[in-house]
């Protein structure tokens, strides 16, 4: 691993652990092994790491959501990319929980957030061309993906929380849950 990674995992390690304002450069030099001066060569300030990591996420978002659909069905399309995220996120908690507690406004700003985009057009446009083919209900596309965002969420935490054990029957249930927010009610 080069310094700049060594950088980028610490500080994502330790903003999830203590958060932004108690982890200072220091800190994040001393536990990556590098020159506090070394930092500031990749970076010009920790905020650029922060939007760094929050951008290497998303990035990893759009990829993960969309591999090894399935070819028919969009119901069974829809449940793969829930599974998908889901599982993304049990298999990499320091992104999860950078999401959810760092990964959101005030700290990352709307115009960083906005530059994200790019990565989820697949994303997007699978949901708008569920709205527009009436297999999701005719709501605001924002309102429909954050529906299906928060219920993998939501399993996510009832998983590390260790509330329910979101295998087998659980995991199959909250995905049928989650489609029946967003499926159309014809």
């Amino acid at each position: 691993m080069d310094k700049k990674q060594r950088i980028i995992i610490t500080m994502l390690e330790l903003v999830v652990k203590q958060g932004v304002h108690a982890t200072p450069m220091s800190q994040v030099a001393r536990e990556a092994n590098v020159a506090v001066g070394t930092i500031y060569h990749y970076f010009e300030n920790k905020n650029q790491i922060i939007e760094e990591i929050y951008n290497m996420i998303y990035q990893d978002y759009g990829v993960v959501l969309m591999a090894n659909l399935p070819n028919e069905g969009f119901q069974k399309q829809y449940e793969a990319m829930w599974l998908n995220l889901y599982n993304y996120f049990i298999g990499n908690p320091l992104a999860f929980q950078f999401v959810e507690f760092i990964g959101v406004p005030p700290i990352i700003s709307k115009e960083v957030m906005d530059k994200t985009v790019v990565h989820f057009s697949s994303v997007r446009d699978f949901f708008l061309n569920g709205i527009k083919d009436k297999h999701l209900r005719d709501a605001p596309l924002r309102l429909v993906l954050q529906y299906a965002y928060g219920n993998v969420v939501s399993a996510v935490w009832l998983k590390t929380k260790g509330e329910l054990d979101m295998e087998g029957d659980d995991l199959k249930t909250a995905i049928a849950m989650s489609w029946d927010c967003i499926k159309n009610q014809r």
